[in-house]
C-alpha cells in the first residue's frame, strides 16, 4: 500500500533524510521517500499500518504530516 503526507514542516535536505529515516525505522514501512517541491512524504507500507503512529513519531520528532 502507498500513503500520501503533506509535508507541515521541511526546512532542509537533512530533514528529508529525517523524516524518511523515521518512517523505514516503523515496522510495517518497505519505504518513503520525501518530494521537497511538492511537499509530500510518500510511504509504501503493508496494509494494516498504524498510520497514526507513524504521523505521531514524526511529529514528536518535529515533522509534523497530515494524510492526502
Amino acid at each position: 500500500m502507498t500513503t500520501i503526507f503533506k509535508v507541515i514542516k521541511h526546512d532542509c535536505a537533512s530533514c528529508a533524510m529525517m523524516m524518511e529515516g523515521i518512517c523505514e525505522d516503523t515496522g510495517g514501512v518497505t519505504k518513503a521517500e520525501v518530494n521537497a517541491l511538492k511537499k509530500t512524504l510518500t510511504v509504501e507500507h503493508e496494509p494494516g499500518l498504524d498510520l497514526s503512529a507513524l504521523r505521531s513519531a514524526l511529529r514528536i520528532a518535529g515533522y509534523p504530516v497530515e494524510q492526502l
